[in-house]
């Protein structure tokens, strides 16, 4: 066995040795390949390298920078949004808010307090920085809301035919309402975004800095001053608080005020058995507040009636709209300032205006008739009516007129249809003509005036006024269809007129006092002069001290 290991041993080592110097040579050779490899790679590098310099320092910078700056990049950023998601959705939002009965002012603002919060909501949970991004939000608010506001307000005119006074206060607190309701937006949307605990816990902090306490006390003042116009804002649009109609007329007032007596005292002013009208005309009125069957109604009397016994005097059912109430016409309307002024001038005679508030308990939304919201029809014609005709001195149906705005103008013109011989003239204030079947059910279409004009009887046709704004889109097809189809059916005495502005108290305020000169060339100067006759007999007046169910004052 011995002799036989040579001959074995001797081909593994020429083996062994032939493999090693293979594998030297394929590592040269990789060796070389790689270093060729390497050396193309820095060729193509320094090729390159100023084109990706170039892209790299160009990314690097504007990261770097708003990694330092972030707090500046997200209040520009929610700024920005806010700018860009008013382009994109504000239109279409107002319009939505304008079709669920909202006037154009509240839908602009609704818009943008929306907008304001969504922009907040979204910068502020990307950079985590709460309270650059609520001071973005708010300049943002400013760009697409208060600026626009102010610039609207600047351009629209006053109401034809009234004078006014510019309410230097109205200018300056209603951008700070509007500010107060961006301030809450906004924090919600950074609450959205982040979460109210961070910010909580950052307010003993605040308290404990005595040199903050200024600034503290101040804005507390600015919140609560401008509380109210921010209420004001959301509930008449922040527009009807920066000119005031209330414009008294001093001369005649002093004419009529009550002289001093010898022991001191005022003698009381008594009603001459010929008293001087023109004179009675200039004193201003009143608001009473009645309660009629649990529902608020406000009354408006003329200085007149207290200082002429014997005076009996028309009377102007004002329907409010939805949502709202019977004050947006003591507000937005200024009913006062407006009545005193129309009635100073002799463009109507001295009227009682009654604003009775149609919202039930579960609903505001009620159309002013009988249906599964409430039967606010049969309570305004069987207990409303008949309770002011009880407490005051009125002419009866012959000089009863009934208006309203939005959906009040729908429910005058629909209960002076459904109603033709209690009413003698309607008005219909950007309203429509069509009863919603979501309200009245299937008897939807009896409470269409489009539909039931025709069934009025031509003895029974009472004038009709109608009006919208020129920039009302939702609203004024609605008026013109309707004027057209009382053409068709040969109801001729109606007015249709188109006012400038959109629906909101520049075209409806415009529109009431167009209406109204119109019912004073109806009615007269004098209605209490015209025999019984033609007032439909003698008017149903009872003494004020006769109680009425259902009425407390």
């Amino acid at each position: 066995m011995g002799s036989d290991l040579p001959s074995v041993s001797l081909p593994r080592r020429a083996t062994a040795q032939a493999l090693g110097a293979t594998r030297r040579l394929l590592g040269r050779a990789g060796h070389g390949l790689g270093s060729a490899g390497a050396a193309v790679v820095r060729v193509a590098q320094r090729a390159c390298s100023p084109p990706l310099a170039l892209v790299r320092r160009s990314l690097s910078g504007p990261l770097q920078l708003a990694g330092d700056h972030l707090t500046v990049v997200a209040a520009a950023g929610a700024a920005a949004l806010c700018v860009l998601l008013d382009w994109l959705l504000g239109s279409g939002l107002e319009q939505w808010f304008v079709a669920q009965g909202m006037d154009d002012e509240r839908a602009y603002l609704l818009s943008a307090l929306v907008l304001a919060l969504l922009a907040t909501a979204a910068i502020g949970a990307a950079s985590r920085r709460p309270g650059p991004t609520r001071v973005g939000g708010l300049v943002g608010f400013v760009a697409i809301q208060i600026v626009p506001f102010l610039i609207r307000a600047a351009n629209a005119p006053g109401t034809p035919g009234l004078r006014y006074t510019e309410n230097v206060a109205g200018w300056i607190l209603q951008p700070l309402g509007m500010l107060l309701l961006a301030a809450l937006s906004v924090i919600v949307g950074a609450a959205l975004g982040l979460g109210l605990a961070r910010d909580a816990a950052r307010i003993p902090g605040l308290l404990r800095r005595r040199r903050l306490w200024p600034v503290i006390a101040l804005v507390i003042v600015l919140v609560v001053a401008a509380t109210g116009a921010a209420l004001t804002a959301l509930q008449v649009g922040p527009l009807s608080a920066l000119r005031d109609y209330n414009v008294r007329t001093g001369p005649a007032l002093a004419a009529v005020a009550p002289t001093p007596t010898p022991d001191g005292g005022t003698a009381p002013v008594v009603a001459s058995p010929t008293p001087d009208e023109t004179l009675l005309r200039q004193l201003p009125g009143e608001l009473q507040y009645l309660t009629i069957a649990g529902h608020p109604v406000d009354v408006y009397v003329p200085g007149v009636y207290a200082a002429d016994a014997d005076l009996r005097l028309p009377v102007l059912y004002l329907l409010h709209g939805t949502p709202g109430d019977q004050s947006e016409w003591l507000t937005g309307g200024q009913v006062e300032g407006v009545f005193d002024q129309l009635i100073a001038k002799g463009t109507i005679p001295p009227m009682i205006a009654v604003l009775p508030n149609g919202n039930e308990k579960y609903s505001n939304d009620t159309e002013w008739g009988n249906s599964s919201q409430g039967d606010v029809e049969t309570w305004l014609m069987d207990q409303v009516i008949p309770a002011i005709d009880s407490q005051y001195r009125t002419l009866g149906a012959a000089y009863r007129g009934i208006a309203g705005l939005s959906s009040g103008g729908f429910g005058a013109v629909n209960l002076a249809i459904g109603n033709p011989t209690d009413f003698s003239w309607a008005a219909s204030y950007s309203g429509y003509f069509v009863g919603r079947s979501t309200i009245f059910g299937t008897a939807w279409r009896a409470n269409s005036p489009l539909y039931t004009a025709a069934g009025v009887p031509a003895a029974e046709r009472m004038p009709l006024y109608l009006g919208a704004g020129s920039q009302d889109y939702d609203f004024r097809p609605g008026t013109l269809a309707f004027a057209a189809t009382l053409k068709s059916i040969g109801w001729t005495d109606y007015d249709l007129q188109t006012v400038p502005g959109g629906h909101g108290w520049v075209a409806w305020s415009a529109e009431m006092v167009q209406s109204l000169t119109w019912l004073g060339q109806i009615w007269g100067p004098t209605p209490w002069y015209a025999p019984p006759a033609q007032i439909g007999g003698p008017p149903a007046v009872a003494s004020a001290a006769v109680p009425v169910p259902g009425v407390s004052s």
